[in-house]
């Protein structure tokens, strides 16, 4: 049986590896089997409740998983019902469909859910937004549509992010980060900038190494470290003392820089650049992962350190980057 995991676009590369499949469109990977549990955090059953899979995280870069029963190429929404019509689907008697919808259409995702709707309820079969016992997917790529059985839902949330920063990131992201680095067993893994601790609390969850996360006011990273039931290292330092909490070599790191913004003009920004790429030549090991909003920042600081990758990141409107820095040796 093919399934098809949605992720952010960007994120493709860590997601194929996760799932061991391959990116059939963008944000789309095709995999033949679950392996594994499909879990998160924060698991949505098809039932709308939560389901709490203590210090799991499977496909931590995927947001939807779900059972391919079709693909093809339409032109108007009407073909979609059409082909839906032609498929041998078990549909229980309580029923959902969603259309999670890229690109540019004549109609909305709430009309395709609304056509295949109606088509069903006319086969006596009863809509239930609460608690369907099956819900169709339609999932919708500029003129591709892929049709299917919803599986797994909301995987990138996290039932840990309680108490969560103004500027905060998807776990998705940090997670891929996380991945990036060839974080391994043994290694101590450093945030220098925590705020509510998502990038730590990821990487606690893999059970790994020692996690130490630091900022100016870690009270969020350690509400949410204590939700999420993982033992991290959480102290109140400025950046500039990081050189005398960690031996020389000694840490892979992974953060999300702050970029220039209303609370934070320019000319801070480059300066907390320039000190925290003096202190990552120190304790650095080997790989760097830093999540930034604009790469270009950076560029000025690179002089001890190479890119081995980047990726950009699209949520809306908003863009990352994830970029991986290997330290010369």
């Amino acid at each position: 049986m093919d399934y098809v995991a949605i992720c952010l676009k960007g994120l493709e590369e860590i997601a194929e590896k996760e799932t061991k499949g391959k990116k059939i469109l963008p944000g789309r990977i095709l995999f033949k089997k679950i392996l594994g549990k499909v879990s998160s955090k924060n698991e949505k059953s098809l039932k709308g409740k939560t389901k709490a899979k203590k210090n799991s995280i499977n496909f931590g870069s995927v947001n939807i998983v779900y059972k391919l029963i079709k693909r093809f190429e339409f032109k108007e929404q009407e073909e979609i019902l059409e082909q839906f019509k032609k498929l041998k689907i078990k549909v229980k008697k309580k029923f959902r469909v969603d259309c999670h919808r890229d690109g540019t259409h004549s109609f909305k995702s709430v009309e395709i859910e609304k056509l295949i709707g109606v088509y069903l309820q006319k086969k006596n079969l009863e809509l239930d937004f609460k608690e369907p016992e099956t819900v169709i997917f339609i999932d919708i790529y500029e003129n591709n549509c892929l049709i299917g059985l919803l599986e797994k839902e909301e995987l990138q949330k996290r039932d840990y992010r309680v108490k969560l920063n103004p500027d905060t990131i998807n776990p998705c992201i940090a997670f891929s980060a996380l991945s990036l680095i060839k974080y391994k067993k043994g290694d101590i893994l450093v945030d220098p900038i925590c705020r509510d601790g998502i990038i730590t609390i990821e990487a606690a969850l893999m059970k790994k190494g020692k996690v130490f996360g630091l900022d100016k006011n870690i009270r969020n990273a350690r509400i949410n470290s204590k939700i999420a039931k993982v033992e991290i290292n959480l102290s109140q330092n400025e950046i500039d003392w990081l050189d005398t909490k960690f031996k020389k070599n000694s840490c892979k790191i992974v953060s999300y820089l702050p970029s220039v913004s209303k609370r934070h003009s320019e000319s801070d920004v480059r300066r907390l650049y320039s000190e925290l790429f003096h202190q990552f030549n120190y304790i650095a090991k080997d790989y760097i992962g830093l999540i930034v909003r604009k790469k270009d920042l950076i560029n000025s600081y690179l002089n001890d350190f190479k890119i081995t990758y980047e990726t950009e990141i699209g949520i809306g409107d908003d863009k990352f980057n994830i970029v991986i820095l290997k330290k010369n040796i």
